[in-house]
């Protein structure tokens, strides 16, 4: 049974803000399969506990396939259930919800019915024992890349499915949002041009509406709000990165804003968090300290913003992950590191209840060749 570890908030004030931080001892969660795990994406699950989906590389004469591992645990470190999406060519989650009925719904590509370098959209939900409710895949046939990249819970009870589109090879790529039924089938959908290049768009819900947000042109970061009765998306903000980035994760804020992890490339790793208001303005661009990627982030129910990320430190070629807790003016109020003896990089983070987060990561193995590694989870108390 998983141990909530010392708090994340506080700590890193007392020591300094970059030290090293103790940890408790803790009972951490272990997930391994032959080939070695890495979190696709993870979420809290009804009634306490978590969802996780993995990929495993599996190796093949010439070269690897990606194969699903979804996993449900409850809140006190106890496996219900797992299965294994392992179908011919690669799947790829790359996003997770739940909805009503504890139904766990994932999102992603598929390749098994395309040539390669073609992908469809991957569509699959899960009931509370783990009996699969829905396996789709569909999408426009080869050569479009048709996937699916966010899911996201409405009001009404259908899902919100954002993605990328692309209707060949040597196009750019278009963001493509669908409302879908509990069971896949396409509600209304619409193409946006000026979106998503080269971006894996995002969605995120709360009391002020439903966002999408990707990248236009490498640089620009655009969100749009959602207008599911109008069966539409409207521009709500947009903002430029100083070169080329990705919208890593983003949530929706107790105000009505949202809070938007981006990743700069095109040089030095670099991440920043950005704060928008509720009608869509800039409040804060902070930049994340350290040669840095974010890999996740969420909001915990009192308004601090946990964001999970992996640092490389030059000196020391080290990589380690880490969590960070942000409050409402951008100012870091916690950090803490894995509860492992070497490297690691972060996975997701999602809340655990009202004062819990749940922290995924997986050990860096640098040795030649190099060992199946599993993915760790960490039940991480935040006050």
């Amino acid at each position: 049974m998983p141990i909530p570890r010392a708090p994340l908030s506080a700590l890193v004030l007392a020591l300094g803000l970059g030290a090293a931080m103790p940890a408790a001892a803790t009972e951490a969660i272990t997930l391994e399969a032959p080939n070695g795990l890495s979190t696709l994406a993870i979420t809290g699950a009804p009634g306490g506990g978590f969802a996780l989906a993995a990929q495993e590389l599996v190796p093949y004469a010439g070269g690897t396939d990606p194969r699903v591992h979804v996993f449900r645990y409850e809140a006190n470190g106890k496996l219900r259930w797992e299965r294994v999406v392992d179908r011919h060519g690669p799947q790829i989650v790359k996003a997770i919800t739940y909805g009503p009925g504890e139904t766990l719904y994932l999102g992603g590509l598929d390749g098994s019915e395309l040539t390669e370098n073609s992908y469809q959209k991957m569509f699959m939900a899960f009931g509370p024992r783990g009996d699969v409710l829905e396996d789709k895949v569909f999408g426009d046939p080869a050569p479009v890349e048709d996937f699916l990249s966010g899911l996201a819970l409405l009001s009404n009870g259908n899902l919100l499915g954002v993605g990328r589109y692309k209707d060949d090879p040597q196009h750019d790529a278009d963001m493509q949002v669908l409302e879908l039924t509990t069971t896949g089938d396409v509600v209304w959908s619409a193409k946006v041009s000026d979106a998503a290049h080269e971006s894996y768009p995002v969605v995120a819900t709360g009391a002020n509406g439903t966002f999408v947000a990707g990248t236009y042109e490498n640089r620009k970061v655009f969100v749009s709000r959602v207008e599911s009765g109008a069966q539409k998306v409207s521009n709500f903000a947009s903002f430029t990165m100083p070169r080329r980035c990705a919208v890593a994760q983003m949530t929706v804020l107790q105000d009505g804003g949202l809070a938007i992890a981006v990743n700069l490339s095109g040089g030095n790793n670099e991440a920043r968090l950005v704060r928008l208001s509720s009608s869509g303005s800039v409040m804060w661009d902070v930049s994340v300290t350290g040669n840095t990627v974010i890999a996740d982030i969420t909001r915990m129910p009192d308004g601090l913003i946990v964001v999970a990320g992996t640092s490389d430190t030059p000196k020391t070629l080290e990589t380690y992950g880490w969590l960070r807790a942000y409050n409402d003016s951008g100012e870091v109020v916690g950090e803490i590191k894995p509860d492992y003896e070497g490297e690691t990089r972060a996975g997701g983070v999602t809340v655990d209840g009202k004062d819990g987060v749940f922290f995924s990561y997986t050990p860096v193995d640098e040795s030649i060749p190099a060992r199946p590694e599993p993915v760790i989870v960490e039940r991480i108390r935040v006050e």
